[in-house]
């Protein structure tokens, strides 16, 4: 009977998701997984078959982990456009904190690999439309509210609100300041709003 693997699947994908999401698939080397993960080459390979396996695997952990634990604050309870400000809040801070320099590992792979890998280019645009989802409901809520400008079509709206995430997890990468980012998302989401009279 074939032993059963001594390691923590888990751990082994976290580990291996912030090496391929700070240096990319390229920069990724085998060793390099090796030695972030702790596991042996044989294992790698056992477990996830090889390196593209390996990462798809992460890339499906950092969905899990850190975009749709984002998009749930975009399902919250309360006023559409304040949970649109606390997601942005929440995007705004953490990309300008300690894992400012790896950026989006969606952007990231969508540069990288989309291009040249079709099933990755698939993956990273279903990854998007789940985004894209997200944004048009919190945004027809706040229609239906009258708290979202009528003229503002819940999908085109989605669409230019994931751009704006897209392009502030790029700019938090290239180190623009955080009053800037704030700026960007506040005008983001102002625009949207029903005018007071």
């Amino acid at each position: 009977m074939p032993r059963p693997p001594q390691y923590d699947r888990d751990e082994v994908l976290e580990r291996a998701m912030v090496q391929f999401w700070r240096d990319g698939f390229e920069g990724s080397s085998v060793q390099d997984l090796v030695e972030a993960t702790g596991l042996q080459r044989g294992s790698l390979y056992g477990a996830f078959g090889d390196k593209r396996g390996l990462f798809l695997a992460a890339v499906e952990r950092y969905l899990v982990e850190h975009v749709r634990r984002r998009l749930g604050l975009l399902r919250g309870e309360g006023p559409a456009l304040a949970r649109l400000r606390a997601f942005f809040a929440d995007l705004v801070a953490y990309s300008c904190g300690p894992g400012r320099g790896r950026g989006c590992m969606v952007a990231n792979t969508a540069v990288e690999m989309a291009p040249r890998d079709e099933a990755v280019g698939e993956r990273i645009r279903a990854i998007l439309g789940e985004m894209e989802a997200a944004f048009a409901a919190v945004v027809a809520e706040g229609r239906a509210a009258g708290e979202i400008r009528a003229d503002c079509p819940a999908e085109a709206q989605a669409r230019l609100l994931v751009a704006t995430l897209m392009g502030l997890r790029v700019l938090a990468r290239a180190g623009l300041r955080r009053a800037f980012l704030e700026a960007v998302a506040e005008g983001a989401v102002a625009g949207l709003a029903t005018p007071r009279r």
